[in-house]
């Protein structure tokens, strides 16, 4: 099969679960002998070629070409309210254009699918000469405290337009329906792990001694870690609000998070007024992520929108049992198992509510036996169900129902 991806993230730039889906599902794919395209944004100051290949997967990178002076003619009052992020509209207006036509004298290509909206104009204007998916990782909905109607409308008519929407959890998709995409018309594939990287049996005691000493932690501290964007959506704030009576009940509880965001300067003032709260500002690699989840005696991820939640699926294949929101659209509490299911592997908590966070994380810490027996639960689960093998093997399925149907 010739696939090719539409993303406007993909390594070096990486800024979260879709550039990490991109990256390691072209790559699986490549593997069982498919070839992958990946048609993707550049930066003039990346030290990158415009294309190259890599582990069986071609990366054309291209640079947009602004052109604002023209365009500003054409805006409307809802666009000229994105303020400074026109530039970014122009910037990727442009990456559209440039990445539709380099699809189309690139091919012939069985299949084009457009990951999000970001890349969607370009997606639909491929669909007369090719089968096109539209995979939704999020929605503006979802995402935005007050949504871009524009954007919604773009994905709305995306959705229409694209011969298959794929999604990430049977959440989203719900989210889908609500939002009028036909439930016949939408497919549920879930992502995977690295489970050679993500394995805690690799993890080299010296080297995890080094970081605890770096963040100052002391053996018998109990440390919880939040990895993720700092943003509303994440919870950081609730978790914050949370600390005091989960130290109620383990006063030797240290948080670590890991991210940066709008929230930054919140977080930055919440640590120092708590204290014992470790921040992180900065982008991981996955290597380092590794050994911050090997760190942790539990991680929280109290998302209150949550399409997928990757990282969820990293502390698991490390055997780390999680926290996580589960209320609203969250497609964690599809990968956590609440503690009345038959392996449990973490707590469902209302994120929304600091009281029930510190409930889920007391809960956890209460039998730190069951905390381990709970994390090996959590890895098991990641082998039979989360592989990128698995991941790709069903999303192969989907790629050939829409091929088929074309034909």
């Amino acid at each position: 099969m010739n696939i090719a991806y539409l993303s406007t993230e993909y390594p070096p730039l990486v800024y979260g679960g879709l550039g990490v889906y991109v990256d390691l599902m072209s790559r699986e794919l490549a593997s069982m002998g498919h070839k992958v395209s990946v048609f993707t944004m550049g930066r003039p100051d990346l030290k990158r070629k415009r294309r190259e290949t890599k582990k069986g997967v071609t990366a054309f990178r291209e640079i947009p070409i602004p052109m604002s002076d023209a365009l500003e003619i054409f805006y409307s009052k809802e666009t000229l309210s994105w303020g400074t992020g026109l530039d970014f509209l122009n910037n990727l207006l442009s990456y559209n254009q440039l990445a539709a036509a380099r699809v189309r004298d690139s091919g012939p290509f069985d299949l084009c699918v457009a990951h999000d909206w970001l890349a969607l104009p370009a997606g639909m204007a491929l669909r007369q000469s090719m089968p096109v998916i539209y995979h939704v990782h999020c929605t503006e909905v979802g995402r935005s405290e007050h949504p871009n109607q524009q954007l919604v409308s773009l994905e709305i008519k995306g959705a229409r337009l694209a011969d298959l929407v794929l999604t990430v959890s049977e959440a989203m998709k719900r989210e889908l329906e609500g939002l009028g995409v036909p439930p016949k018309k939408i497919r549920v594939c879930y992502h995977g792990v690295d489970t050679k990287l993500f394995d805690p049996s690799a993890v080299k005691p010296e080297r995890l001694e080094m970081l605890r000493k770096s963040y100052g932690l002391k053996e018998s501290d109990t440390v919880l870690l939040f990895l993720g964007r700092l943003e509303p959506v994440k919870g950081v704030s609730q978790l914050l609000a949370a600390l005091p009576a989960i130290r109620r009940n383990n006063p030797d509880v240290k948080l670590l998070v890991v991210g940066s965001g709008s929230l930054i300067d919140h977080v930055r003032s919440e640590a120092e007024r708590l204290g014992g709260v470790i921040l992180v500002d900065r982008f991981l690699s996955p290597q380092e992520k590794v050994y911050h989840y090997a760190l942790a005696d539990l991680c929280i991820f109290p998302s209150t929108y949550e399409p997928f939640g990757i990282v969820a699926l990293e502390a698991a294949s490390m055997e780390r049992v999680s926290v996580v929101g589960a209320s609203g659209v969250s497609g964690l509490r599809e990968i956590v198992m609440n503690p009345e299911t038959d392996r449990p592997t973490g707590v469902h908590v209302n994120a929304r509510d600091p009281n029930d966070i510190a409930w889920g994380v007391n809960l956890a810490l209460e039998d730190r036996d069951r905390l381990r027996e709970w994390g090996r639960n959590a890895r098991e689960r990641v082998l039979e169900m989360f592989t990128w093998r698995k991941a790709a093997e069903n999303t192969l399925k989907i790629y050939e129902e829409v091929i088929a149907y074309r034909s």
